[in-house]
């Protein structure tokens, strides 16, 4: 990007040389170099690739609280859709249908508290702004979960959750949850 910028700046300079300047109040005329066509080319020098700098951040000054974490402040409920739902691996057992539909979340301190029907709730870890994640036992003891939820504005969430049961190591049970805010609790 750096060349390409250069060689605008080089190709302009050329172009418009500095009777560009002359349009402006105060500014004297200069006069313009002719350039004649030659007839050989003047090779130009091809650098070597160099590596591809990390990107930097667009602003060193910290963001604002809405900015870094969508997160309701407080308890609220939330409608949750569910995709019908892939499975991976082996998986000799037919499709489960996990848990959806309302949905209280609960923020805590470092994360959050997922509570659906199930007799007990998830307790999330914030990774990300605006998003957070459970792995582990599910909480009827039957495998292994892993949640993981991204709020993408404060009215609509999403959430991976995939489900390994214990009678089945090598399955996973794969959906996609939409979730839309509903009230405040």
């Amino acid at each position: 990007m750096l060349r390409f910028l250069r060689r605008a700046l080089i190709v302009s300079a050329f172009v418009f040389g500095p009777t560009a300047c002359t349009s402006m109040p105060g500014m004297m005329p200069v006069p313009t170099p002719t350039l004649s066509p030659t007839a050989t080319s003047v090779p130009m020098p091809t650098l070597a690739p160099t590596a591809t700098p990390a990107p930097t951040p667009a602003s060193t000054q910290p963001a604002s609280p809405v900015e870094q974490d969508l997160l309701p402040r407080q308890r609220s409920v939330w409608d949750t859709k569910i995709s019908p739902g892939g499975t991976l691996g082996e998986c000799a057992s037919g499709a489960i249908l996990p848990v959806y539909g309302l949905v209280q979340i609960t923020p805590t301190e470092d994360g959050l508290e997922w509570k659906n029907q199930e007799p007990r709730s998830y307790v999330m870890a914030r990774v990300a702004p605006n998003m957070y994640r459970f792995a582990g036992p599910s909480v009827v003891n039957n495998g292994v979960v892993t949640m993981t939820v991204t709020f993408l504005d404060e009215k609509s969430l999403v959430m991976v959750r995939e489900f390994t049961p214990d009678a089945e190591p090598q399955c996973i049970h794969r959906h996609e949850y939409a979730g839309e805010f509903k009230w405040f609790r």
